[in-house]
């Protein structure tokens, strides 16, 4: 019997990602591909984590390689990414975590697939390494978000799996 995420719980993540970038920085994300994650190590030196409970239970984490982040931030906070304070850009990170959390909440409010969320906690290092429960399934999603800039940013869902055939 295979294990997998639902995708009625994992696309609304992936939309809200996309919508979160596209509004919020003006910026035009393309998918570049999903895969089953299988290592701890996240994608960069900032991570934004928020936890899902109450329905859905795991985690919902996007992250960032540091040029990344400081672009992003600074398109949202219309600031030089360059002289943001890595303080600053923690706090925008933890806000693209929470709008990709509570976007995927609000598309699912109202459906079988309701769930609360936790307050963003922030990592930041390299290599940040994120260890998820051994009854869950993470599912990574790797965005472009720029034709110009080759950094690309991660959207990892990780929760307990559904039996499938």
């Amino acid at each position: 019997m295979a294990l997998s995420i639902d995708v009625r719980v994992l696309n609304p993540f992936l939309t809200a990602a996309l919508e979160c970038v596209t509004v919020m920085g003006d910026l035009k994300p393309e998918r570049k591909r999903l895969f089953v994650k299988t290592t701890p190590i996240m994608h960069g030196e900032f991570a934004g984590v928020i936890g899902l409970s109450k329905g859905v239970t795991g985690s919902c984490v996007v992250s960032f390689p540091d040029t990344l982040a400081r672009r992003i931030v600074g398109r949202l906070m219309s600031e030089d990414p360059d002289a943001l304070s890595r303080d600053l850009v923690q706090d925008g990170i933890g806000e693209v975590a929470n709008m990709v959390a509570g976007g995927a909440r609000r598309i699912l409010s109202g459906s079988v697939l309701q769930f609360d969320i936790s307050t963003p906690t922030i990592l930041y290092g390299r290599p940040i390494q994120l260890y998820n429960p051994p009854d869950t399934i993470a599912i990574a999603c790797e965005f472009a978000v720029h034709p110009e800039w080759p950094e690309t940013f991660m959207v990892e869902l990780a929760t307990r799996p559904t039996q499938t055939g």
